[in-house]
């Protein structure tokens, strides 16, 4: 009798040490699946997680530590949002210690940010930060080397300096800066072309190019509240009444240089036709002089032309040579003299 409840002492207690043994691993091995780092930071922060939530996290890949810092950080500024939320964003690559920053920032400026539009402002911008901080802060933004042309035919250089600041409402659905600025340049080109006198630009340009620019209709457009804006700068980059001018007169220049090259190309061909002419009745000339001794032998044979008055007629021509001579020789001389006195 004493033996067997010696036995039956022993097994009961090996087969409790072996519960608490079981209980124990099991302890171990699943505190090993609980980032305890971030568990216990929650628990002594005020804001209770369980630990199954926390290896779920874990098991999806989730950074664990930043959604339980988002957590804590949404419930220590009140903000009444979901673990469920702060996965989400996560999941969508998005920063949600950044969101709440943000929200906290724009809190402290009494500007309204709710967490849904600071989560799509992140998704878009992925500086959300920045953002908020520009929706508090103008800015000032400038463009320049805006050109157009007035009625009486001058071409302007306009520049504009605007200051803004984001509207986050409109930021995911607005237009950008550069969209805004191509906007109010084709705004003030159109002014530019409708002026009919440009002193009247030069002496009040901004009530003469930004008269009609409806600055609320750009900020419905936009991201951005325009607060305030005015011409920086504005000068005559070109005059093209002068510059038509000069393009009349370089085509009236071509065209005399054109007509006198006409002129001079027609007196060449005038005075080659005269020379073609000369020539043609010197040739005439001599073809009749050649045909002279022929008529003179033929003459001779027939009778009606002696020798005795071939050679008259030779006298004749070289005393008139000779007289030619003379008279010619007689000019000449007069000619010198007078050089001389």
């Amino acid at each position: 009798m004493i033996n067997l409840s010696l036995l039956n002492f022993g097994t009961a207690e090996i087969t409790l040490v072996s519960i608490f043994g079981a209980i124990f691993v099991g302890l171990i091995v699943y505190l090993c699946f609980v980032p305890l780092k971030s568990y216990f930071t929650a628990i002594f922060s005020g804001c209770y997680i369980p630990s199954f939530r926390l290896i779920s996290m874990k098991n999806r890949k989730l950074n664990v530590h930043d959604v339980v810092s988002a957590y804590i950080m949404s419930k220590k500024a009140n903000y009444n949002i979901s673990l469920n939320d702060i996965e989400s964003l996560i999941l969508s690559e998005g920063n949600p210690i950044s969101v709440f920053k943000a929200m906290n920032m724009a809190k402290d400026a009494n500007v309204k940010l709710d967490f849904n539009l600071a989560s799509a402002i992140e998704l878009t911008s992925h500086n959300v930060c920045d953002v908020v901080k520009n929706s508090i802060l103008s800015k000032v933004e400038s463009i320049e080397g805006i050109k157009g042309i007035t009625q009486d035919n001058y071409e302007l250089n306009v520049g504009v300096r605007f200051s803004v600041k984001i509207n986050l409402g409109s930021f995911t659905s607005g237009l950008g800066i550069d969209d805004l600025k191509s906007t109010l340049s084709a705004w003030i080109m159109e002014n530019i072309s409708k002026t009919k006198d440009h002193k009247t630009v030069l002496k009040s340009p901004n009530a003469s190019l930004l008269s009609n620019v409806d600055v609320r209709v750009l900020t419905q457009k936009s991201m951005f509240d325009i607060l305030d804006m005015n011409i920086s700068s504005i000068d005559i980059s070109r005059d093209l009444n002068a510059e038509r001018e000069i393009k009349s007169a370089e085509k009236e220049k071509i065209y005399a240089q054109i007509e006198a090259e006409r002129m001079k190309n027609a007196e060449e061909i005038k005075e080659l036709q005269m020379k073609t002419k000369t020539e043609q009745m010197k040739s005439t000339v001599l073809q009749a002089e050649s045909e002279v001794p022929l008529a003179i032998s033929q003459a001779i044979k027939e009778g009606r032309f002696s020798v005795m008055d071939y050679y008259k007629l030779m006298n004749l021509q070289a005393d008139t040579a000779l007289r030619r001579a003379i008279i010619n020789d007689n000019k000449n001389t007069s000619g010198d003299d007078e050089g001389d006195f």
